[in-house]
This record gives structure tokens, sequence and C-alpha cells, in this order.
């Protein structure tokens, strides 16, 4: 007959937090399919992001102090801790990848235009039905010293281009400088670095910008992210790896059972 120790030994419960965090993304993908009329997923968790109920739930949980938002930050604490913990590569979003992180979480770049004058040269990268173009002019003796159309961002290809090889040093410098300012993307980060109460908020323990609308989106971006991990297969299913899937799972559930 087994004694109390092997009870307690066998006491804790392998729940697979895969799965628990699948069949309730399955459920906010029926929700928002529903109530957010986009193409792609990606489309959809972007206007989440903007606005939703599902946002606003997130940071009402996030500014309450009763017992049910005491939880759901401490989850969303532990969250951060086990992606630490266990780095998990991003699927491509905006063109990159990283480790999905509460450190580096990417935003749409919403500029359309970026326009630089310096020692009579004008810069100038625009986007235009999906297009970058870019235009190096000397102004002075009206002539154009770069025109390049480009299907989407990359750095690389336009450093390829002939014209702005022949381009000066400082030219080069001055032109990848506003062409980066038309990235896709733009890194941030929720977490803060100062103790100020008026710059930061705690949740458990670590410091997080005073911004909970940002941090809601972090969370929402964070939660997709995971979720194009697992149904891909681009994850290590060990210990550390199922933390991250169970505090995740927990995250998207408070939220998700508001929506009914």
């Amino acid at each position: 007959m087994a004694g109390y120790k092997e009870w307690i030994e066998n006491a804790e419960v392998k729940i697979d937090y895969y799965s628990a965090f699948l069949k309730t993304w399955i459920a906010f993908n029926a929700w928002y399919n529903e109530e957010i009329h986009e193409k792609t997923d990606q489309q959809c968790i972007e206007r989440i992001c903007e606005d939703s109920r599902f946002k606003s739930y997130i940071t009402n949980l996030l500014d309450a102090d009763d017992n049910e938002s005491k939880a759901f930050r401490n989850n969303i604490a532990k969250l951060h801790e086990s992606l630490n913990n266990s780095p998990i590569k991003s699927q491509d979003y905006f063109g990159v990848k990283s480790n999905i992180s509460f450190s580096m979480v990417l935003e749409r770049n919403r500029k359309s235009e970026h326009y630089v004058v310096f020692r009579n040269i004008n810069y100038r990268c625009n986007k235009n039905h999906g297009r970058f173009i870019t235009v190096v002019t000397d102004s002075k003796r009206g002539i154009e010293l770069l025109n390049c159309e480009q299907e989407e961002w990359n750095l690389d290809s336009l450093k390829q281009q002939t014209d702005f090889e022949n381009l000066f040093a400082e030219r080069k410098t001055k032109c990848e400088e506003c062409y980066i300012e038309m990235r896709p993307y733009i890194e941030s980060s929720v977490l803060s670095i100062s103790e100020d109460e008026k710059q930061s908020t705690k949740i458990g323990a670590y410091l997080f910008i005073k911004n909970h609308e940002k941090i809601a989106e972090a969370t929402i971006k964070i939660l997709y992210l995971l979720r194009c991990c697992l149904a891909h297969g681009d994850i290590t299913p060990d210990k550390k790896t199922n933390d991250v899937y169970r505090y995740a799972y927990e995250v998207l559930l408070t939220p998700l059972q508001k929506l009914v």
C-alpha cells in the first residue's frame, strides 16, 4: 500500500498547457473572426490592439486592485519571467524575427514619408501602395542622384544599388538614416528602468512602464506570437516552455471569459 510520501511526490498534476492554450486561443479566434472584420489574423490582432473590448478588459485588469486583477497581474509577471527563462524566437512579424519578450515589442510604423535636407541635398523616402521609393536630389544643381523603387523595405538591397554606391560617404549615411525612419516596424519596450512611481508600475517583482494601454497591446501581441510558434511547431516542448504556455493560457483566459 502506498504511503503518504508517494502521494506527495505525485501530487502535482501534469497539465498539458500547450493544449489548454490552443483551446483557449480557438475560442478567442472565433470571437475576433465574428467581431473584427479583417482578412488575416495579424490584421485582426492589430485592430484588437488599437481598440477593442478585449484590450479594454486587459487595461481594466491592470488598473484595478481586486483579487482577480492581482492574480492577473501576477500571471503577467510570471509570463515575463518564464519568457526570460525560456527564450522563444517569434515567427516573422513585420518582416523580422526576434525573441518574444516584453522588453522588445514590435509596433507598425505608421509613417508614409520621411524627408531630410542637409547641405543642399534632399533625402526623401516614402511608401506608396506598399512600395518604398527613395530619392536623393542635389537641390543646388537640380540633379537627381538616386531614385530607387522597391517592393519591400530592404536596406541591404538599397545599399547594393549602383547609384547608392556612387554617393559620397556622408550622403550614404544620411540616405540610410532617412531610409531607416521608414522601416515597417518600431521596436519598443514596456519594461521600465526607473523606480519613480510617476514613470513605472510594479507588476509582480518587475517594473513596467506606467502605461497600461501599451502593456495591454504588448500582451496581446505576445499571446499572438506564442500562438504562431506553437501552431507551427517552432518550440522545444520542455518544462520551461510549458511554463511559458501555462502563464500565456492564464493571461489569455481571464479577459476572454469577460467577452461572454
